[in-house]
């Protein structure tokens, strides 16, 4: 029978705990590309249906999100994560020697420059870390610049709908003041500069409101939002207005 060895759980709580955040982050990358919000979703939950974490990694190479140097960045972290948390002979990044020395080469590569005076277990520590960091702060970007594209897509939708909406604000904004509905050209010509400012602040008043009632329809929660398609029953609703 082997005898048991000290299995140095501060390292591999430490390095399973870290690549586990990577597979969140992914998670939420993708939510954000794909616009999944589902709280259940199959494939990007937490239930033994969710695509693994190399899935996830692959969808975001083949989206051409991730360099193929973050893509191998990814796929090493994983590697290293797997040894750790199944592997009993991996007790210290030095163990890598006999267990694969190619993860030891890559984190050598791949080491900061201020370590390079350090021991080789602080180095290669420390080359983990480099490329948590690294791997981290690119899905988050992934993740803010999509979900960015997202509130920029609904304040385009609600400015296209104000638009469409202008005369009906401008209405609005009269009663607001109480004045006779008159079109906009007799508006500048019948009021002095003191009513006119008055008028434009219950105009912002009126455009402001009608925007926050706009947004208030949208549900993201329920899928509501701008995913990039036009419905059958759209397209035929363009054909016939053409």
């Amino acid at each position: 029978m082997e005898k048991w060895k000290p299995q140095n759980m501060q390292l591999r709580s430490a390095v399973i705990s870290k690549v586990l955040r990577l597979e969140q982050t992914s998670s939420s990358a993708l939510r954000a590309i794909f616009r999944m919000f589902k709280q259940d979703s199959k494939t990007l939950g937490n239930s033994s249906s969710a695509l693994p974490f190399k899935s996830k990694i692959d969808l975001l190479y083949d989206l051409e999100e991730l360099s193929k140097t973050e893509y191998a960045h990814s796929l090493k972290l994983m590697e290293i994560r797997n040894q750790f948390a199944h592997n009993p002979n991996a007790v210290s990044f030095e163990s890598f020697k006999e267990i694969n020395n190619d993860i030891i080469n890559y984190l050598l590569r791949n080491c900061p420059g201020d370590l390079e005076k350090e021991d080789v277990e602080t180095k290669l520590v420390g080359a983990f870390n480099h490329l948590f960091q690294i791997t981290a702060g690119k899905l988050m970007i992934i993740e803010v610049e999509y979900s960015g594209g997202i509130r920029k897509q609904i304040r385009q939708h609600v400015n296209d709908i104000i638009v469409k909406n202008i005369d009906h604000i401008w209405k609005q904004a009269m009663e607001k003041k109480k004045m006779q509905p008159k079109p906009i050209y007799q508006i500048f010509q019948t009021i002095d500069d003191d009513e006119l400012d008055s008028f434009y602040n219950s105009f912002r008043i009126a455009m402001y409101e009608f925007s926050s009632a706009e947004l208030a329809k949208i549900d993201i929660e329920k899928g509501e939002v701008f995913k990039v398609k036009e419905t059958i029953e759209e397209q035929i609703e363009q054909k016939k207005l053409l």
